[in-house]
């Protein structure tokens, strides 16, 4: 874990997105109040974190299972002088249990495979408000025919991998109401996640050679984006927003 965290731990993002695609995002949800209360589970580093703050005058509850992931998005947000609507906890996802109805919004960029994407969506839906908000971007199959047996090979440990079609049927069998979704571009995989990925490889190249649980990390690491420069159009993140029914 120590010497993939210094790969995956230390990159801006811990998986693919942008601060542009989080602001799009964020603006399909419609009368929000005007400080509305965030709970960004999975946060990673908080890039996503910190730019919700900025954008909602709100208050967020970052969690994440990771003690150097919670000590990252704690010093963003001091350094972007956000911290004082930022409340960190460091916790598994699974354990999660707030009172009902304790959020406007959950977020969850790139972090509910953790728990599943139907699980999660499930143990979301107890701490929402009526008409409550979730955004969650998650790995979808983007073409019907199988994908090259490389991409099936990497992504066999998330067996919840699916089409567009099939998240949104999820979507409605746990009980929301759809507002959107949209597929990330290219560029969200890369500028924050992989090219700072492939710097971090270089880096500790000559460092960690004939290490073998470190070299094991580095092969792990080229692999992953090696198998998206040759698939990536038969897979892709997509950000679904949807909401709880108001009660009559």
């Amino acid at each position: 874990m120590e010497r993939f965290l210094e790969i995956y731990g230390t990159l801006p993002r811990a998986g693919p997105g942008s601060n542009d695609l989080t602001r799009t995002a964020y603006r399909m949800m419609a009368d929000l109040p005007d400080a509305p209360k965030i709970l960004d589970v999975g946060c990673g580093p908080g890039m996503q974190t910190i730019e919700l703050l900025r954008i909602s005058n709100g208050s967020v509850v970052a969690l994440d299972l990771l003690p150097q992931m919670i000590a990252r998005v704690q010093a963003e947000a001091e350094a972007a002088g956000v911290s004082d609507r930022l409340i960190t906890l460091e916790q598994d996802m699974n354990e999660m249990d707030f009172p009902p109805s304790s959020f406007d919004v959950v977020w969850c960029e790139g972090s509910i495979y953790l728990i599943g994407f139907e699980a999660g969506l499930k143990k979301f839906k107890p701490f929402l408000k009526p008409g409550g908000y979730v955004a969650v971007s998650e790995v979808v199959w983007l073409k019907p025919n199988p994908p090259p047996s490389e991409a099936i090979e990497f992504w066999k440990e998330y067996p919840e991998i699916d089409t567009i079609a099939a998240k949104l049927g999820v979507i409605e069998r746990v009980g929301y109401e759809l507002v959107d979704h949209f597929l990330f571009p290219p560029s969200a995989w890369t500028e924050h996640y992989y090219d700072p990925m492939e710097q971090r490889i270089t880096e500790k190249a000559q460092e960690w050679k004939g290490i073998p649980e470190a070299e094991a990390v580095l092969e792990e690491a080229r692999n992953e984006i090696s198998v998206f420069r040759r698939c990536s159009e038969f897979y892709g993140y997509a950000f679904f927003v949807m909401r709880t029914p108001l009660k009559s």
